[in-house]
C-alpha cells in the first residue's frame, strides 16, 4: 500500500483512501490519526521517508516487524532516524531521557533556562501538530510527560515561584464522582523527577490553573477558599503566602467557569502591571469587582476588548503560553483572533507574539497555558 501511496500517478485523494486502508493493517492497528489522513499530501516523498513521516506524526514505533510488513526491510536506518527525531519524555529513573533535540540546539539564549512540557495524551489532538511546529520554529525545547491522566498539566504539576517549586494536593471538586476520579493525576513524582530541584510542599488543595505568579505577588480566585473549607480563610492565605513566598491577591471567581481558575481571567505583564480578560464585553459587573481586587496591588491594569468580534470562546486568547519573551496566543478561527494578537502585541511590545490554532482543546475547556508546564533550569 505504501507503494500505491508513493506512486506519482496517484492523486492525494486516492492516497488518503489508501491510508485509511493501511490504518486497518494489524501492525498499524488504527493508530494513524484521522487529522493526518485528511491533510495528507505526498510532496515527493519516497517509500521510506513516507513511512518515517507516518510513524513520527502518529507516534507509531517503527518496529522491525512493522518495517518488514510495510517496506519489506528491517528498517534499521528508518528506526534510527525515528529515535533521533522523536522527542522522548524525561521520566523517573528506569525510563528514557530526552535527548539533545534540534529545538535545544537552535534555542535562543533568552530561552535557555526554560523547557516546556505537555502530557503525552495531547499528541492525540490535531492541534498538537500546530503547537509542536510553533515551538520548533521558535527554538523552544519541549517534551512529553508520561503517566499523566489528562492533558491539563498546568493544573497538577508543581508551580514555580521565586526560585522554587510548590507541590500541592490536586483533588479538585469538579472531579469527585467515580467516573471523573480516573482523571486525577495525584502522584507527580511518577510524571517528572524533581528530586534535584527545590520543592516546597503544602497540604492545601490547589489547581495550578488558579496560580498566577506576579513577582512578589500571587493572584488566585476565591475558589481557593472553597476548595479548602476545612481551614479558615486567614490560615489558607497565610499558608499560600508561606509556600509561594508571595503576597496573596484574591480576585472573585468567574462562576461561568466551574474550575475557578485565574489563568482565564488575568495574566502577569510586569511587577506592577497585569492584563485582564475581555470582561468589558461579557460581564461589566464582574469586571468592576476584579478591578477593585487588583487596584490596590497593581498600578497598571490593561484589558482585552473585542466588541462585536466577541464570541463565546474569545476568553481563550488570554490563556496563552509564555516562554520568556515569546508569547504563543491561542487562535480559534473566529473574529476576535486578530484583535487579540494586536492587543497582546501592544501590551507586550518587547515580546514576539506567535499565533497557534488550538480549537480542539478549547472545545474541551482549556487553551495553551492549561496544557503546558514551564520547567525552569536554575
Amino acid at each position: 500500500m505504501l507503494k500505491q501511496i508513493a506512486d506519482k500517478n496517484s492523486t492525494d485523494v486516492q492516497r488518503r483512501k489508501i491510508l485509511n486502508k493501511l490504518n486497518k493493517n494489524k501492525f498499524v492497528n488504527g493508530r494513524i490519526k484521522e487529522s493526518y489522513i485528511n491533510k495528507f499530501v505526498l510532496s515527493g516523498k519516497g517509500i521510506e521517508k513516507l513511512l518515517l513521516e507516518i510513524c513520527v506524526e502518529n507516534e507509531i514505533e517503527p518496529t522491525e516487524d512493522l518495517c518488514k510488513e510495510l517496506i519489506d526491510t528491517k528498517g534499521q536506518s528508518l528506526r534510527k532516524q525515528y529515535s533521533e527525531i522523536r522527542a522522548t519524555p524525561i521520566t523517573k529513573q528506569g525510563a528514557e531521557e530526552i535527548p539533545n533535540t534540534k529545538a535545544e540546539e537552535v534555542m535562543p539564549k533568552a530561552t535557555l533556562n526554560q523547557k516546556v512540557f505537555f502530557s503525552q495524551h495531547l499528541t492525540a489532538y490535531s492541534c498538537w501538530t500546530n503547537i509542536k511546529q510553533a515551538l520548533e520554529e521558535n527554538g523552544i525545547a519541549y517534551g512529553l510527560l508520561p503517566n499523566t491522566k489528562d492533558i491539563w498539566v498546568r493544573d497538577y504539576m508543581p508551580a514555580y515561584s521565586n526560585g522554587h517549586y510548590v507541590s500541592y494536593v490536586y483533588n479538585p471538586d469538579y472531579l469527585q464522582n467515580e467516573k471523573d476520579k480516573q482523571y486525577i493525576t495525584d502522584n507527580v513524582e511518577e510524571v517528572f523527577d524533581l528530586s534535584n530541584d527545590s520543592v516546597t510542599k503544602t497540604k492545601l488543595v490547589i489547581d495550578g490553573g488558579n496560580v498566577i505568579m506576579c513577582g512578589d505577588k500571587i493572584i488566585m480566585t476565591d475558589k481557593i477558599f472553597v476548595e479548602n473549607s476545612g481551614f479558615s480563610k486567614e490560615d489558607v492565605a497565610a499558608e499560600i503566602e508561606r509556600v509561594f513566598s508571595a503576597k496573596l491577591v484574591v480576585i472573585p471567581w468567574d462562576k461561568e467557569e466551574k474550575f475557578g481558575h485565574a489563568d482565564g481571567m488575568v495574566r502577569y505583564v510586569s511587577d506592577n502591571h497585569v492584563l485582564i480578560n475581555n470582561y468589558k464585553d461579557i460581564d461589566p459587573e464582574l469586571r468592576l469587582k476584579i478591578l477593585d481586587a487588583l487596584n490596590p496591588y497593581f498600578s497598571q491594569i490593561s484589558e482585552l476588548e473585542y466588541g462585536s468580534a466577541q464570541r463565546v470562546n474569545s476568553w481563550a486568547h488570554i490563556n496563552y503560553l509564555q516562554v520568556n519573551n515569546l508569547i504563543f496566543v491561542p487562535q480559534l478561527e473566529i473574529p476576535s483572533d486578530k484583535l487579540a494578537i494586536e492587543q497582546i502585541s501592544s501590551i507586550f511590545p518587547d515580546s514576539t507574539i506567535i499565533s497557534v490554532e488550538v480549537k480542539g482543546i478549547v472545545k474541551k475547556g482549556g487553551a495553551l497555558n492549561c496544557v503546558s508546564w514551564n520547567y525552569f533550569n536554575n
